[in-house]
């Protein structure tokens, strides 16, 4: 059964400038604990695009063992400045991210919401999955709005 975890933050910055900078994976790893590195071939990402994304995730922290996967995504949705979504395959699961921004006065609302699944053997590790991506999204969100607004 599929995990789904939803973070937002408050973030003192126009919905522009988050969504600019949020759907350009290869930016990331700036913000997002679990990410090493990304890539695409263009450099807006729209409906229909692809990248690869290279994650790192650990099930059992502080404990090893560290579990690095190559994602790659299908850009589903986008409408500037308000959503964003992608599905990825990590090769033995898939996830699915959407980000959504709402304006508030002149700050912008950014919503992260993460749906994640995983094929056994990997799926032993499903309950520690789901805690250790619980954690490292609320760490991406307060680190994406230092980023941001710093």
């Amino acid at each position: 059964m599929p995990v789904t975890l939803t973070n937002q933050i408050l973030i003192a910055a126009p919905c522009q400038t988050v969504f600019e900078y949020v759907t350009q994976p290869w930016r990331w790893h700036e913000w997002h604990p679990n990410s090493r590195s990304a890539k695409a071939e263009v450099e807006r990402l729209q409906a229909g695009d692809v990248f690869d994304e290279v994650i790192e995730v650990q099930p059992l922290a502080p404990l090893p063992p560290r579990m690095k996967r190559q994602t790659h995504y299908v850009v589903e949705a986008s409408e500037p400045h308000r959503h964003w979504q992608v599905r990825g395959d990590t090769g033995d699961g898939w996830l699915v991210i959407r980000y959504e921004l709402t304006a508030e006065g002149k700050q912008a609302r950014f919503q992260r919401t993460l749906t994640f699944d995983v094929r056994w053997p990997t799926r032993l590790l499903l309950p520690a999955l789901k805690r250790q991506m619980r954690a490292t999204s609320a760490v991406a969100l307060g680190n994406l709005k230092r980023k941001i607004e710093g």
